[in-house]
Order: C-alpha cells, then structure tokens, then sequence
C-alpha cells in the first residue's frame, strides 16, 4: 500500500498486445505527474503548463505515440512499444518530422529488448526503470498504479536466465513471446570484440526475432554476417506452447558472406566465400551438411563453380535474387545447428565464440 492507496491489479486494462492502452495510460500518469518522466529523461521546462498528447499527428505519414510539449516547443518524443517492434525508418522518420524535440525516448520492456543501432537522438528507456521512477512519484495515485503496473509486467513477461533450456516451455505459455524473450537476454549477454557490431531485430520471415553480429571487410559492400535465429519456420509458430504441438528447434546460426546495396544477387563474389571456407572449416566442425539448393541460375552457376573447385556442397544456403529485390541485400554462406535442449549460458558462449569467428573472416582478404 502506498499512500493509502492500494495498487490497482492492471492485467485487463493493459493487455500486453495493445500497445495502445500502454499509451493511454502512461499519458494520464504523465499529465498527472510529469517530473518523473522529465527527471529521467533530463528534460527541463519552467512554470509554463505541460501538454501531453496522444499520437499527435505530426503530418499524413507520421504519429508518435506521445508528444510533450511545454510553450509551444516540443520537449520529448516518445514512442510505446511492448511486444511489436520497430517499423523500418520508424523513428528516423519521426525524428525528421519533429527535428526539434529536447529528447527522444524509446520505451520497451526489459525482457523483451528493441536495442537501438545508430538510433540518432533516440534513447531506450525500458518499461521497468520508468515505473520505478513513477513509485516514488508524490502523488499517490500514480504512485500505486506505477505499482500494480510493474507488477503487471514482472509477472506477465517469461524470466529466463543461463540455466533456461531453449525448448523448456509451459503448457499454455506464449510461444512467439517465450522465444523472443530467450534471443533478448542473450543480446543482452554479447561483448563483440571491437570491429563487430550487434543487434538484435524482427526477421524479415515474421514472428521470429534474430540476433546478427557483423564485421565490415576489405572488399565494398561486403559484410560477414551472423544470424542466430529459432529454426522453426515462422509459419509453424503456434500462438502458445503445448505438448503436442509444434516444439522449438533449437538455435540455427548462418555464418555468411552478405553483399549490401543490391536489388539482385547476379554479382555476388562466390570466390570470395570460397576463399573463406578454410578459416570457418578450421573454426568448427559442426557445420550442416545438407547441400545448398540457390535458387537463381546465376547463383546456381556461381555454387557449382565454387563446388568443382573444392568448396562442400553445404556451402551456399543463404538467401540471393529474391530477398534482394526485397532488402538491397544478399548473404551465402554454411549454418550450425544447436540442439533444441541447449542452455542459454551455452548458447551464449556459442555466440561469444562466432563473434571472434565473424572479425576473423572479416580480416581474411578477398584476394
């Protein structure tokens, strides 16, 4: 009880898939109570009355979720997320629209992390450190609802840590949110080397959420790139986990040459992948060897070169001409498959060790 009040129990009004009620809510306890949010952001403004509003149309093509305005000049920016992700340019393109904010926050839950890459102004501010902020808030009500709010959100999200199996899920239990929640922490678990980098996004596929580490090369426009992704096919995803149902996997890893800024894979350097298969052969020796199948006869040509020359047929799967005409982008290289049993603190020791394996293919010359 906190002032009297007792915090109100918010599993009804703040459904996780309606990121609008999360606004709507946050809002009052703004327009209640700004210091809070202002303090945690940094943000300053004098005597003049706050204006909180909600997806404020900025103009036809973009509507953050809050504006705070104080005198006619826009204090922050902020956009609610809980479960969805990020649009693509979504908050480059608010920022264009509102250029002039003091401060631009991303709001996500810890567990469930959208880490910023190049965010710009943006700054992420998780769920969990704005609500404790608001428990201390003077005003009793936002205190006690601040609360029941996080206590909404401890309980509602799945806890995993180094000792969770990949595949231990309980009956009933989301499944899109159990996987994303296992790919968050071990995001949260990456110390790249430097010449890496990481994030951690929604596939292009849908439901399942991909954690990439890259490392620039000496060739222009060439990227190693590595995936970690839940290799159940999105479209067998169930909406929650059951015994008899479709079961995880287990964590696939593509370890990949990616060409960047094309709208067709017609000039992808297949020598250059062949030239690095002796570093990723003497790096691993679980890669899968099922034979690649590209799709694109110039593709298919440039496979089967590269096989007459030496390379393992299993060197090639990736995506070419048709993600290309999609992302600007296409990859070829070998995967691993864990086991759908294998810990997270295992995982993540996999991963430490397929960092240092991206910066050294990236350091291998492409001639």
């Amino acid at each position: 009880m906190i002032g009297g009040v007792e915090p109100p129990v918010l599993r009804l009004a703040l459904p996780l898939r309606s990121e609008t009620h999360w606004s709507d809510l946050l809002a009052v306890l703004i327009d209640t109570d700004p210091v809070p949010l202002t303090a945690v952001l940094g943000c300053r403004f004098g005597q003049e009355a706050l204006s909180v509003s909600r997806e404020s149309r900025i103009d036809p093509e973009n509507q953050p979720d809050i504006v705070l305005t104080a005198d006619g000049h826009r204090i922050a920016v902020i956009e609610v997320k809980v479960l969805a992700g990020l649009g693509p340019s979504q908050l480059e393109n608010y920022h264009a629209a509102v250029p002039d904010a003091d401060a631009y926050a991303l709001i996500y839950p810890e567990r469930l992390a959208i880490p910023l890459h190049d965010g710009g102004p943006w700054r992420e501010l998780t769920w969990e450190r704005l609500l404790l902020a608001y428990e201390d808030s003077s005003h009793a009500w936002v205190a006690a609802t601040a609360r029941g709010w996080r206590h909404h959100l401890d309980s509602s999200l799945p806890k995993v840590g180094p000792e969770t199996r990949w595949n231990d899920l309980h009956q009933g239990e989301n499944f899109v949110i159990a996987m994303r929640a296992r790919m968050s922490w071990l995001h949260g678990q990456v110390h790249a080397p430097d010449g890496v980098e990481h994030d951690l996004s929604g596939s292009s596929k849908g439901r399942s959420w991909v954690l990439r580490l890259w490392a620039e090369t000496p060739s222009p426009g060439y990227l190693i790139m590595t995936e970690v992704e839940e290799y159940l096919d999105n479209r067998k995803y169930p909406k929650c986990y059951t015994s008899d149902g479709f079961q995880p996997l287990g964590p696939s890893v593509k370890v990949c040459l990616y060409q960047e800024g094309v709208v067709t894979s017609t000039g992808f350097d297949w020598d250059y992948l062949h030239r690095l298969w002796p570093v990723m052969e003497q790096a691993r020796t679980d890669w899968v060897r099922h034979a690649a199948r590209p799709k694109a006869a110039h593709d298919r040509e440039g496979y089967k070169r590269i096989v007459a020359a030496g390379a393992p047929p299993f060197l090639g799967i990736g995506f070419g001409d048709a993600q290309a005409k999609i992302n600007q982008a296409c990859m070829f290289g070998a995967r691993i498959q864990f086991p759908a049993d294998i810990t997270l603190a295992q995982i993540s020791n996999e991963i430490a060790a397929l960092a240092d394996l991206t910066l050294e293919l990236a350091q291998k010359a492409p001639s």
